[in-house]
């Protein structure tokens, strides 16, 4: 079972969007901006796609069912996002004065027609997997941890960890036998990527779930909010540089789902639809006890 995950967490880090490669990476493209003083609002135009896109995938595929585990079941496994890249946000209007126009964002062509503009890294698509395990605690609550780690070239080490709270709300309704299972989760993400991005995501979501009659299948939804931010550390890129720090908030605010879990012995695969900021899919499978 340990290599079954192992070996989904490959397949999905190999469908990471390109943050480095051998010629162009986008620490490359951050050190040519801040080498040509584009200024901190070239930079923000450029990354904030990526800062959107991330503070949507650490706050989602967190839940698949309104109620808790119970001590001492638990689920492990691997669950990921997939966001495609919508066309707006492949552009930005650019704020530097020596170019005048759209230019790429870090999503976008990798072959600009404006002479001086920063390339992007030319995806469709951001697909984030974690390594997660939910785990039945005492009193309705349940644990949520989440961790995945690996080496890009040029860029460094890619980090993600974090972990959620959730707390069954199901006892608390006054209805006999009552179809559906309530819950409320509040959880909290690092991303980091080399010595270069910080980022870091907390959100909160109210999750809600039913059983299908006569099928192994339950069906899920639920609201999400997620407050999230991104740090570009420009000394790290560009030792000496005179710009400092430059800080992105997300424009991911509030999010809905619908999505249904399929469980067959120890075995849980669930995927969801979700209408935020973009419209995306989160999903996962899942070792269950």
């Amino acid at each position: 079972m340990k290599k079954l995950f192992l070996l989904g967490l490959a397949a999905f880090l190999l469908m990471l969007p390109n943050l480095s490669s051998a010629q162009n990476s986008v620490e490359d493209y951050l050190r040519s901006m801040i080498e040509g003083a584009y200024g901190e609002d070239y930079v923000k135009g450029y990354m904030q796609p990526f800062a959107n896109t991330l503070g949507l995938s650490l706050g989602s595929a967190i839940y698949h069912r309104g109620y808790s585990k119970t001590f001492p079941r638990f689920d492990v496994g691997v669950s990921a996002v997939y966001i495609p890249i919508p066309d707006e946000d492949k552009t930005f209007t650019s704020p530097y004065s020596a170019l005048q126009g759209d230019v790429p964002t870090v999503f976008g062509s990798d072959s600009p027609n404006l002479q001086g503009a920063i390339p992007g890294i030319n995806q469709d698509k951001f697909l984030l997997p974690v390594l997660q395990a939910n785990i039945g605690l005492i009193a309705n609550f349940e644990a949520t941890v989440r961790f995945v780690t690996t080496d890009l070239d040029q860029v460094g080490k890619l980090t993600i960890y974090g972990g959620a709270l959730k707390y069954e709300l199901s006892g608390l309704i006054p209805i006999p036998l009552f179809p559906i299972d309530f819950g409320i989760q509040a959880g909290y993400h690092k991303f980091m990527l080399g010595n270069i991005i910080d980022a870091g995501t907390f959100s909160m979501n109210f999750q809600a779930s039913a059983s299908v009659p006569l099928f192994p299948v339950d069906v899920y939804g639920g609201i999400g909010f997620d407050n999230s931010s991104m740090t570009i550390k420009s000394a790290e890129i560009v030792p000496g540089t005179t710009l400092g720090d430059v800080t992105l908030d997300a424009d991911t605010k509030v999010h809905f789902n619908v999505g249904a879990s399929f469980t067959f012995l120890f075995l849980n695969a669930h995927v969801d639809y979700n209408i935020g900021k973009y419209r995306y899919f989160g999903g996962g499978v899942m070792f269950v006890l």
